[in-house]
């Protein structure tokens, strides 16, 4: 069980890297966007689809890391008022739940990515930017929410936010 901790511990510190460079990256780049816009009169062709597309990496990757962490928003008002027995049934629940969620998650967005391959589909501007790669990162970020699912049901949720520390 530690392993599988491990690897839910590596890949969210991976995930969370990423999306710190992209948190980083994603202010310069509508900064530049808006100096060039308004100061130069010289919109870019590029910032704000860009600016997508690291957004949707921001809303798809760190889903697992949510579910780890025990972070991803939810009502409280059930579990605030049952026994902790029927609140652990209740979040074994919801995390079996979210398996049949990423499972669904990993196959449609594979459909997605792939017809977009086999169609050679491409961004509607100028950049034309190949439409699989944004697309792929649904079913990436698919198969990070089923690890850390699948994670979080073998292993306490505690132990795998508590061994990254």
């Amino acid at each position: 069980m530690k392993s599988i901790a491990n690897v839910v511990m590596w890949t969210n510190r991976g995930v969370v890297a990423i999306g710190a460079i992209a948190l980083s990256i994603l202010p310069l780049i509508v900064f530049y966007d808006v100096v060039a816009r308004y100061l130069f009169n010289a919109p870019t062709i590029w910032a704000t689809e860009v600016s997508i597309y690291i957004l949707q990496m921001l809303v798809f990757l760190p889903m697992g890391v949510l579910v780890s962490e025990g972070a991803h928003v939810r009502s409280t008002l059930l579990l605030d008022r049952i026994s902790s027995h029927g609140r652990y049934v209740l979040q074994r629940f919801g995390l079996i739940v979210i398996v049949i969620f990423a499972v669904f998650v990993i196959k449609l967005g594979w459909q997605l990515t792939i017809h977009a391959w086999s169609q050679s589909q491409t961004s509607a501007t100028l950049l034309a930017v190949p439409l699989w790669i944004p697309n792929s990162l649904i079913p990436i970020g698919g198969v990070l929410l089923l690890i850390s699912a699948v994670g979080s049901l073998l292993c306490p949720v505690n132990f795998i936010a508590s061994s990254a520390e």
